[in-house]
């Protein structure tokens, strides 16, 4: 009898033969810059920056921030959004390279690499991101992901959830949406991160917490509302985020805080007003500006003294224009390195 051997076995043969083809280690040449010196008061990033590979022996990083690129945009190809966000990796590195180093210097940055999604193989690179994020943990480490669609969140906090010994995780969610589409013929996209993470978590007796805030009525569906009134999902409208509004919202985010172990937050471009972010998948054009209010309720969630990990994800360098959407979520990645210890 003729034996048939599926498209699975041949990619599974291909993918051991080849190594780990869904993760590539930190390298110097991605990090390129002006050079004004090299006493530590006058360099930049690219000056300081180390590099682990993930794959080696780890060093103890205790309390550093490490950065590990996702490479993947298939959730938002099948969520029919605008593809690009694959490379964003590449163009924040491009403009972290050059910031300034105000780091004292008990302070490392240090770059992982990337993960790396092959083909449409989004689900082996989810699976990847998540080894990777508790790796990092593991090392003492704080993790800060950079790019993808918003099919990072699933993976990251899988990888939070994987670290942790506790069931009480919360995920803050910076956003136009509220990711909590249903999954189709079982397969996700970056539309449906925080409806499996939810759903698993009812299954596994697992006491997940979730606040959105940016979310927008014009671009949500009465049904979305509705299912996450029915899990206690909190919200935040972008409507609500004012001066006026400001100590409530502080409020809640504490609050919110105290529920739970471990904070995971998740900035989605989208988040902004598309003057100030117009490279994303899905602009909002009535988003949130990140004026003085927005940086206060910024500072408030990046010292919550559970806060653990975070992503930039939707950043889309092809629509991006004068570097804008880059150049925010590089505002917002230094000023995180930068807040007191």
């Amino acid at each position: 009898m003729k034996t048939v051997l599926s498209t699975t076995y041949f990619k599974e043969e291909i993918m051991e033969s080849l190594g780990n083809v869904f993760y590539k280690p930190g390298e110097p040449q991605n990090w390129i810059g002006r050079n004004d010196g090299d006493t530590p008061e006058l360099k930049r990033w690219h000056q300081i920056i180390e590099f682990i590979n993930l794959d080696d022996h780890l060093p103890d990083l205790n309390s550093q921030y490490v950065l590990l690129g996702f490479c993947c945009d298939e959730g938002v190809k099948r969520n029919q959004g605008r593809v690009g966000a694959k490379d964003a990796p590449e163009a924040l590195r491009k403009v972290l390279a050059n910031l300034p180093n105000h780091l004292p210097n008990s302070r490392k940055i240090v770059d992982s690499g990337d993960v790396i999604c092959i083909s449409d193989d989004m689900e082996s690179a989810q699976n990847e991101l998540s080894k990777r994020v508790a790796q990092i943990l593991e090392i003492g480490a704080f993790p800060i992901v950079l790019g993808g669609g918003h099919e990072v969140t699933y993976a990251h906090f899988n990888g939070l959830k994987r670290y942790s010994m506790s069931k009480k995780i919360g995920v803050i969610n910076l956003d136009a949406h509220l990711d909590i589409r249903t999954t189709i013929d079982n397969q996700g996209n970056s539309g449906t991160g925080f409806y499996q993470i939810i759903e698993e978590g009812i299954k596994e007796g697992n006491s997940v917490k979730y606040l959105a805030i940016g979310i927008q009525d014009i671009s949500n569906t009465k049904a979305l509302f509705d299912f996450a009134q029915e899990r206690g999902v909190e919200i935040i409208k972008a409507d609500q985020i004012s001066a006026e509004n400001l100590q409530n919202i502080k409020t809640q985010i504490l609050e919110f805080s105290k529920k739970v172990d471990h904070i995971y937050v998740t900035v989605d471009m989208d988040f902004f007003a598309s003057a100030f972010a117009p490279g994303v998948s899905a602009p909002a054009f009535n988003g949130v500006i990140p004026d003085a209010t927005f940086q206060t309720i910024y500072q408030t969630i990046i010292s919550l003294p559970n806060f653990d990990s975070i992503d930039f994800a939707e950043l889309n360098p092809i629509f991006d224009i004068d570097n804008r959407t880059t150049k925010l979520a590089c505002d917002l990645i230094f000023k995180l390195v930068n807040k007191p210890l």
